[in-house]
């Protein structure tokens, strides 16, 4: 599984870099999109920092519990696979 995980970790930004280099627009999309989920990530986190000081409390289970939250998996998951997409387009695009 973890190979799985390794070769899509390589392939798809691979794809999205194919893909953004055909068309501006998916470019946009995909910063766009990036964007959104930075935000929603961040918020995630900082709501559930605030709430564990709120109570005075730091236990793992409370401090990890917001790594299982899917308002912030799948953005952190479109992230992984963004930034290794930002390097790959960086060296395949075309300086001016």
């Amino acid at each position: 599984m973890k190979l799985v995980f390794l070769v899509l970790l390589l392939v798809i930004p691979l794809i999205m870099v194919y893909l953004a280099l055909r068309s501006r627009m998916v470019t946009r999309l995909f910063h766009i999109i990036a964007l959104l989920c930075f935000y929603s990530a961040a918020t995630v986190i900082a709501g559930d920092v605030y709430a564990t000081n709120a109570h005075m409390t730091t236990f793992t289970t409370e401090i990890h519990q917001f790594l299982m939250n899917g308002w912030f998996l799948y953005p952190s998951a479109y992230l992984g696979v963004y930034i290794p997409y930002v390097m790959w387009r960086s060296l395949f695009s075309e300086k001016s």
